[in-house]
Parts: structure tokens; C-alpha cells; sequence
């Protein structure tokens, strides 16, 4: 990713563009009143500065009083992408009252919107770099800007992953990058080759077998001095996605670096996790692997005996991430964590349900619900819990193992997390995300999202695992 320093600062230092907050309601200079402005969130308008060196960005918040984290984070994001040439950006949006938001909050808001909004994936690009080099927040909290910046960091690190080409950043070469988080209280364990047969990972080793490239499981502990709860994190991480032998189409298969969206998005959790200190047990379970038709491929019909013995017939080989997260979910059950959530692109029912912005979530624990739904809504994520019918069960019969990894029926968002919820000990409060598209934007950037990977997940996990620490 492009760096841009974002710190904090207390006074009006020097800036090649300065952002100004304003509320929706009293009239705007004339400048900014011929142009059309009228304070509305995310407005913004451009002057020149009467000392001819610095442009002004009058930035709008909507009515007075009405503003909520969201919108300083989103002003701060308006602010970023209208300020052009500029190599210097201050701004002073924090410095806005914010209603019932209090001043930390704001000041943490604008500096992750800052963030964000500046995130480039330029690694392949030969043109000019992006000016802006420096953007600092006017605030008297600057550990509140720390914050922001930890946090909206984890999530330009699950970014750069997604974006990485899949030839770039297969199995082998995750686990490094992952390992290279590690010191302190950070740890990474790769297991490989003859690890993965010790452990049972046969899910992964089948549907692994068709590429060239090897899987791994990566495993991560954050053991802090104190830890007020232990949870468990398990991401999907296939790197790339051709469907295996049940191959999909040319344009089905050109996001597919993604579908490694949800062990990206479970790296970049516990990289902000670490840079925020919070007391909270993390235990990490990447499986990673690619899906490719190579002659080991895993076949439609054959049968996976996971390690605890029960089998799964393989009807859908490009439904092979419910298959990796079984062999995670297994492993997560020792030693027992206080919560185990598991993160992945598993379905494209869940983007028919719900559009391509917004994740679904499943769960039988309301407590735990009730946590993901509170933590993604302070976050900025949408979140849509979605119910666990047990009747839909029945669509994973197979005639010749324990179940099928498959249905081609309607529903199978709900049939996938069912499956899942096969192989997680009853008593553990366990959830399910399917992240559907919201991991990758094919579309024009809007808000804080970019084009291309969004990082979605990680405030959401970052958020529950601060409450879960307090």
C-alpha cells in the first residue's frame, strides 16, 4: 500500500490543504455558497486561502447534532479524496462538535476515515505516486488518532493481501508474510507437508492437491500479560479460486484472488489487536490453499474422512471452503475458547440475499449475536444476522458418507453454515460470517471502501474483541 503518515497534532500547524468542518444549517461563506454548498455529510468545496498557499476544503456534516462516528469518519474520507495536488493535509474535522459523539471518538474517527481513504495498491502500477504524503489531525487526543490508525491499518493489510495477484501470494507465501507479523507476544506456527497428516487436516489436503502449490495451516497466538477472555479466529484462505474440477467460468474466476478474504481479514484483526494491546487471548487458524483442476484434483464423488471420523462426499468442488473450515473448526476445539468465529467468502447466496456491501452472519448464541451485531455497527459494517434452519439440513444428505458438501438447491448460505456448525463442539458459543462479495468491490469506490479489496471484517472483529477485553 501507498504510506501516508497520519498523526496527531495540537495547534494549526503549516499544510499545502487544510479541511474545515461544517454543520448543515447556517449559511456558508459566499465561495462556498455560489458553488452549490450546503453542509450536507461528505460535501465538500474547495477556495483558495486568502494567503494564496493554502486551499481551504470546507467539509459538511449534516444537521448540527445529528452526526455520529460515521460521518467524521466519512468527512475525513471526502477530505482525503478532494484534496488533489496537495503533498500536506490537515484536518481540523474533529475540532467540530460532534452531538453525542465525544471528542476521542471523533479524533479516532477522522484519523481511520484518513487512512483509509488513502490507501492505494500502487505495487504494480509504473505511473506517478500518490502526492499526499503527510495528513495530520487537529485534536488534543492524540492517543484516540493512535487508535484510528491501528485499527484502519489491520484493515490496509487485509487490502494488500486480497489485492495481491494470486500467482503473487500462494499458500507458501501468506504463511510467510503472516509469520512475519511475529514477535512479542505475537507467535505463528506453520504446518505443512506431513504436519498437516498429524494434525487430519484431510479436507485441506484434498482440496489442496490439485494445485502445484503445497497448503499450509497457518496457526497465530497473541498472548497478552492479561486476558480478560480467550477467543478463537478461523479465516477462510483459499488464494485462488478456479473451482477446482467443477471449474467456473472465465468471469467467475477473475475476483477469486479474494476468496482468501476471510483469513486476510482475520490477520488484519490481530495485527490491530496486537497495536492496541487489548487484553484478549487470540488463537488464529488460517487454512490455506489454492483450487485448482491439476491431475490429483479432488473428484465430484469422492469422500473426506475429517478427524473426528465423520465424512464428507465431495458433489461441489468449487464448495471446497466449507471443507478447509471444517478441519480448522476441529482443531479450534482444543484447548476451548471463550468464543470461536470463523470468517470467510463461502457463498454467493448471501450476496443474492443481501447485495455485495453487506455480510451475513449466523449464530445460535444470542449473546454472541447480539456482541458481532453491536461491534459492526460501531464499526461502519454491515451486518445481517440470517437464521439457522435446522430443516435445511436436510439438503447435506449423502447416500454414501455422514454428509454431502453440496445441495444445488436454493439456500445454500444457511446449508453452508449448517455444515459448519457440524464440527464445532456443542457447548462453545460459536459464529458464523460469510463475508459473500462484501470482501472484494467490483464497483466505483464509496465511502471509506475502495475499488478492489475492502478489508470488510476487520473493524467488526477489532470492535468485538475491544468489547471483549473491557
Amino acid at each position: 500500500m501507498a504510506v501516508v503518515a497520519v498523526t496527531a497534532v495540537a495547534g494549526a500547524g503549516p499544510a499545502d490543504a487544510v479541511a474545515l468542518p461544517w454543520h448543515r444549517g447556517p449559511r456558508p461563506g459566499t465561495f462556498a455558497l455560489r458553488r452549490g454548498f450546503t453542509g450536507r455529510a461528505g460535501q465538500v468545496v474547495a477556495e483558495p486561502d486568502p494567503d494564496g498557499r493554502t486551499v481551504l476544503l470546507t467539509v459538511g456534516l449534516g444537521p448540527a447534532g445529528a452526526a455520529t462516528a460515521a460521518t467524521f469518519r466519512r468527512a475525513a474520507v471526502a477530505a482525503v479524496r478532494a484534496a488533489g495536488p496537495a503533498r500536506t493535509l490537515r484536518l481540523d474535522l474533529a475540532e467540530a462538535e460532534g452531538g453525542p459523539v465525544p471528542a476521542p471518538a471523533r479524533a479516532r474517527a477522522v484519523a481511520e476515515g484518513a487512512v483509509l481513504a488513502a490507501y492505494r495498491y500502487d505495487r504494480h502500477r509504473s505511473g506517478p505516486a500518490q502526492p499526499l504524503t503527510e495528513i495530520t489531525v487537529r485534536t488534543a487526543h492524540p492517543e484516540a488518532v493512535a487508535e484510528g490508525v491501528a485499527v484502519a491499518e489491520g484493515v490496509c493489510l487485509a487490502r494488500d493481501l486480497v489485492n495481491s495477484p494470486g500467482g503473487e501470494l500462494p499458500p507458501t507465501e501468506f504463511a510467510r508474510r503472516v509469520a512475519g507479523l511475529a514477535g512479542g507476544p505475537l507467535s505463528c506456527t506453520v504446518h505443512e507437508g506431513e504436519a498437516l497428516i498429524a494434525l487430519g487436516m484431510a479436507g485441506l489436503l484434498a482440496v489442496g492437491r490439485g494445485s502445484a502449490e503445497p497448503p499450509c495451516l497457518v496457526e497465530i497466538r497473541y498472548a497478552p500479560p492479561v486476558r480478560a477472555r480467550e477467543v478463537t479466529l478461523v479465516g477462510k484462505g483459499i488464494t485462488f479460486d478456479s473451482g477446482g474440477l467443477s471449474l467456473k467460468s472465465q468471469q467467475g474466476m477473475c475476483a477469486m484472488k479474494s476468496d482468501m478474504g476471510g483469513a486476510a481479514a482475520v490477520v488484519g484483526a490481530v495485527s490491530a489487536a496486537v497495536a492496541l494491546g487489548l487484553p484478549v487471548g487470540l488463537r488464529a487458524l488460517l487454512p490455506l490453499a489454492e483450487n485448482m483442476p491439476g491431475p490429483a484434483a479432488v473428484r465430484p464423488g469422492d469422500v473426506v474422512r475429517h478427524a473426528d471420523g465423520t465424512t464428507t462426499e465431495i458433489l461441489n468442488a468449487d464448495n471446497e471452503g466449507r471443507v478447509v473450515l471444517a478441519d480448522a473448526l476441529l482443531l479450534a476445539r482444543d484447548p476451548a475458547p471463550d468464543a470461536l468465529i470463523d470468517v470467510a467468502t463461502l457463498t454467493a447466496s448471501v450476496a443474492h440475499a443481501l447485495g455485495t456491501r453487506a455480510a451475513a452472519l449466523f449464530t445460535g448464541d444470542e449473546a454472541l449475536a447480539a456482541e458481532l451485531l453491536g461491534a459492526a455497527s460501531r464499526a461502519g459494517e454491515p451486518l445481517w444476522r440470517l437464521p439457522l434452519l435446522g430443516s435445511e439440513r436436510r439438503h447435506l444428505g449423502s447416500s454414501v458418507a455422514d454428509r454431502a458438501n453440496a445441495s444445488h438447491r436454493p439456500g445454500d448460505a444457511i446449508q453452508a453454515a449448517l455444515f459448519l456448525r457440524d464440527f464445532v463442539a456443542p457447548e462453545t458459543p460459536w459464529a458464523h460470517l460469510d463475508l459473500g462479495s462484501a470482501a472484494f468491490n467490483e464497483e466505483s469506490p464509496h465511502d471509506e471502501t475502495p475499488h478492489g479489496a475492502t478489508g470488510f471484517g476487520v473493524r467488526t472483529l477489532v470492535e468485538l474483541l475491544r468489547g471483549a477485553g473491557a
